[in-house]
């Protein structure tokens, strides 16, 4: 492998700066593009809701058999029985894999508490799920288990803000990927290119010394 002369090399980045600072440029304005006018931005809306225990007494028991019924209230938020009812509820244009696709069912751990979090590209068409798949699951466990042990703890509200849309942040990233690309292409170019610039490059790649050196002469074409 060729040795790279890490000066000439900076030196060939630094006389490439304008064509660096386009490239960083285009992929900046490409990436503002994308993400403020292509991309589709999609919302969170979260509820959380708790285990209780029905006796006034809550012991150690009791708060034990609420943390093992997590696991199964959370099999049960995202089955068909529920989600089927969900989407006749609210008439919703999807399956139910579509929609169980969107749900994110999570336990605090060690916790009787369970999180539905519900994307969606409306705000509100994400709280109205996330409120109606709350309503439609305790109603279920209600009916399964004959069980009135679970309460809303939180809510679902509308997020103003997409989840996944951040210019500052993505444009700050394809910035990045363009400065990244841009010196890639540079270093290939500097690599790859055979073309003695230089006595020193002679001389170091000659293993010789240069005793002397002839000016261009300049052609009569030239000198008008």
């Amino acid at each position: 492998m060729e040795e790279i002369n890490i000066k000439e090399l900076l030196d060939f980045f630094i006389s490439k700066i304008f064509l660096i600072i386009i490239i960083v440029l285009v992929f900046a304005a490409n990436g503002y593009l994308y993400f403020a006018h292509i991309q589709t931005p999609k919302y969170h809306s979260s509820t959380t809701i708790i285990l209780v225990s029905e006796q006034e007494d809550t012991n150690t028991s009791n708060i034990s058999l609420n943390q093992q019924l997590v696991s199964t209230y959370s099999e049960i938020i995202k089955n068909s029985s529920v989600l089927n009812k969900v989407i006749n509820k609210l008439d919703l244009n999807m399956t139910v894999k579509e929609l169980a696709n969107n749900i994110s069912v999570t336990s605090v751990d060690k916790t009787e508490i369970i999180k539905i979090e519900v994307s969606s590209i409306d705000n509100v068409l994400a709280r109205d799920i996330a409120s109606e798949i709350t309503k439609t699951f305790i109603t279920e466990v209600n009916d399964i288990f004959k069980l009135q042990n679970v309460t809303i703890l939180s809510e679902a509200g509308i997020e103003k803000q997409p989840y996944n849309v951040s210019l500052v942040k993505q444009v700050t990233l394809s910035s990045i990927v363009g400065l990244f690309i841009s010196l890639i292409i540079l270093f290939a170019l500097f690599y790859f290119d055979t073309s003695i610039k230089s006595v020193e490059a002679i001389e170091n790649k000659a293993k010789l010394t240069v005793l002397g050196t002839v000016e261009k002469v300049k052609g009569k074409n030239e000198e008008k």
